[in-house]
């Protein structure tokens, strides 16, 4: 079969290809906006569709040849994910939104869409197309077995290294569990001062400013790997301050300071984030210019 070029007299055609997974997708932005407005902690999914779609925008002038033509890989993933995608519609219906039930229905959503792109773009153009379906995923809640033990490890680790730290610093205190012993008592590392917030957070802005900014997966794997550590490095340093603070000034400093903390914090990861984004757009354009020079 001859491949058929995009154009614009082709775009109502392509949205009519795309129909499954733009539905498959909207739904799933329907089941997951309830996590969004019942759960704080991801109260900033609103905002991923809106990315997504951003994100999509910036592809579409970009887009690979369509050709919408069913092969196995293409009807086997369509049948595996409107299938899975039945499963985990009728667990949610019978047991209501949660993470575990939200998890699959988005893992099934992701199979029939990955379907519904092998359909149009080919099997070897289909990924040039995918991540702006696939960014939704970082809104999506973790499923508890998953979240506890990540915010337990979390927990215990910032706790070590905070207690370390207090240690060179000439302030006494002792580890139990996720708890900091003070000389004026105990402070609590609660799933909050874990970092688990900041973590999901940084993951969301490398992936979407790497996917804007870099080409290439090992510039935007580092990306999100300088994202993560700069989210646990930004929490460390929030956690010290406010053990300073109770070691110096009575446990009370630590619930004064606590907001203002965070936020401070907050700005010191998104900076980060920026500026390791602008190193590695800016060393990926010299490597650029040096490959040229040599041809």
């Amino acid at each position: 079969m001859t491949t058929v070029p995009s154009s614009r007299e082709d775009q109502p055609n392509i949205w009519m290809c795309l129909l499954p997974a733009l539905l498959a997708w909207a739904w799933l932005v329907v089941k997951a906006s309830k996590m969004w407005t019942a759960m704080p902690d991801l109260s900033f999914g609103w905002l991923v569709p809106i990315l997504c779609g951003f994100l999509l925008w910036e592809v579409w002038e970009n887009q690979p040849p369509f050709v919408c033509r069913w092969g196995w890989r293409s009807g086997l993933m369509t049948f595996l994910g409107l299938g899975l995608f039945f499963i985990f519609q009728v667990y949610v219906a019978a047991i209501g939104v949660k993470p575990a039930g939200l998890a699959g229905l988005g893992m099934a959503t992701m199979i029939l869409v990955i379907g519904n792109l092998h359909y149009v773009y080919g099997p070897r153009r289909w990924l040039e197309m995918f991540f702006p379906f696939a960014f939704l995923l970082i809104a999506l809640p973790v499923p508890s077995v998953i979240q506890t033990g990540i915010t337990t490890t979390l927990q215990h680790y910032v706790a070590a290294v905070t207690v370390e730290i207090l240690a060179i610093w000439g302030i006494p205190a002792q580890l139990g569990g996720n708890i900091i012993f003070l000389s004026t008592g105990p402070v609590g590392i609660d799933e909050a001062c874990s970092g688990i917030r900041s973590l999901q957070s940084a993951m969301m802005a490398t992936l979407f400013i790497g996917y804007l900014s870099l080409k290439g997966f090992w510039m935007r794997s580092f990306l999100l790997g300088a994202g993560v550590a700069v989210a646990v490095l930004g929490n460390l340093m929030r956690v010290f301050f406010l053990s300073y603070q109770g070691h110096h000034y009575g446990l009370e400093a630590i619930d004064t300071h606590h907001d203002s903390a965070g936020w401070s914090i907050l700005i010191f990861t998104v900076a980060g984030v920026a500026f390791v984004a602008w190193a590695l757009s800016q060393l990926q354009r010299r490597l650029n210019l040096l490959s040229r020079e040599e041809l």
